[in-house]
C-alpha cells in the first residue's frame, strides 16, 4: 500500500445498493455548488432524517473519489431494480429549479450512460418533474 493510499484510506470502495443511490444523489446535489432544501428533502426520503451506515459509506466514497469514479461506483453497486427510481430522484434533484442545464445535465447524462435506464421512463420523468418543479417555483 502506497503512502497516498494510507492517507486516503486506501483499499477498494464497496457499497450496498442504498449507499450507491445516496452517492449518486450526493454527486447530483453537489454538481452545481448550491444545496437546495428540495434536494435535501429527497435525500431524507431515501435515507431518513438521521445518518445511517449507508449514508456514511456514501459520504466516504464521495470524499475519496472524483466524480467520474463516483458514477462508476454507482453503476457497479446499484441493484438493477433500483435504476429507474434512482433516475427519477436524480432528475428531481437536477431539476429542483425547474430547469435541466449545465453540470447537472452533464452528470445526469453520465449516469444515464452508465446505468442504461429505460429511456421512455427517463423522458417521462423529465417531462413530469419539469412540470412539477416549474409550478412549485411560482
Amino acid at each position: 500500500m502506497s503512502l497516498f493510499n494510507r492517507l486516503t484510506g486506501g483499499g477498494e470502495t464497496t457499497l450496498d445498493s442504498k449507499a450507491a443511490i445516496l452517492l449518486a444523489c450526493i454527486t447530483m446535489i453537489a454538481a452545481d455548488g448550491d444545496i437546495e432544501e428540495d434536494e435535501i428533502a429527497i435525500l431524507r426520503r431515501i435515507d431518513g432524517p438521521h445518518e445511517s451506515p449507508a449514508w456514511n459509506n456514501a459520504l466516504k466514497a464521495w470524499k475519496k473519489h472524483n466524480l467520474e469514479d463516483c458514477v462508476r461506483l454507482v453503476a457497479k453497486f446499484v441493484d438493477r431494480s433500483h435504476v429507474n427510481p434512482l433516475m427519477a430522484n436524480l432528475i428531481d434533484i437536477a431539476m429542483a429549479d425547474g430547469n435541466l442545464a449545465g453540470r447537472e445535465q452533464q452528470l445526469l447524462e453520465a449516469y444515464m450512460e452508465a446505468l442504461s435506464p429505460d429511456q421512455s421512463r427517463v423522458e417521462m420523468y423529465i417531462e413530469v418533474i419539469g412540470d412539477k418543479n416549474s409550478v412549485s417555483t411560482i
